[in-house]
């Protein structure tokens, strides 16, 4: 019986070599060797590499919601948290997107479970956020949240499942185009309030970082 240490290590390894890879470039006898553990013993943890790549992306996928509220605990602030998480999500996930990605093509079960978890959790925190602008009126007169959150949900997928060479380059644009849609459709006193804490936010999302 693997141990949790021992599985976590199992996890972060596999996900290291996954994301170096591609899921087709490596096999679990690759892990065993990597991890310099009988293939009996990860097989014990691990029955499959579908079942190992499934704990890898729940886990990441947890992370990144953990690193979300715990931004939105320590601010006050959350639309505001939100705008300036548009503008570095898309860059700061590539690896999880990339995997899922790959998912689609090799294992669709796994696909489709997650890309409906990705997809729920977006859209909370998209509806969630918006709800928050309007009660707080941070939004503009007349913004349909609903067609917002659908745009917005819609477009961020897409960038996902788009294949690119310079994925870093296309993740900064579209975090960009992202952010200005949405900061357009913010009253100029939540713009101001925005501006004068982004910095803040920049250096809570270091901190986070160092904390992990």
């Amino acid at each position: 019986m693997a141990t949790d240490d021992n599985k976590r290590k199992i996890v972060e390894t596999a996900l290291q070599m996954f994301n170096s890879r591609g899921l087709r470039g490596v096999t679990m006898d690759d892990i065993a060797a990597a991890m310099r553990m009988s293939k009996r013993t990860l097989y014990e943890t691990f029955s499959t590499k579908e079942e190992l790549l499934a704990e890898c992306l729940m886990q990441v996928h947890d992370a990144i919601e953990n690193r979300h509220k715990q931004i939105y605990k320590r601010v006050d602030e959350p639309v505001l948290v939100a705008l300036y998480m548009l503008r570095v999500n898309a860059m700061q996930n590539q690896n999880y997107h990339h995997l899922i990605e790959e998912s689609k093509r090799y294992y669709p079960e796994i696909y489709d479970r997650f890309f409906k978890l990705h997809t729920t959790s977006l859209r909370t925190m998209v509806t969630q956020a918006l709800d928050y602008a309007e009660t707080n009126h941070y939004l503009r007169p007349n913004v349909d949240k609903e067609t917002t959150a659908d745009f917005l949900c819609k477009s961020i997928q897409a960038h996902r499942l788009t294949e690119i060479d310079n994925r870093e380059e296309y993740s900064r644009k579209v975090s960009e185009i992202g952010f200005t849609f949405l900061r357009g459709l913010m009253s100029t006193d939540a713009i101001a309030r925005y501006e004068k804490r982004e910095e803040e936010f920049r250096k809570l999302l270091e901190d986070l970082k160092l904390e992990e």
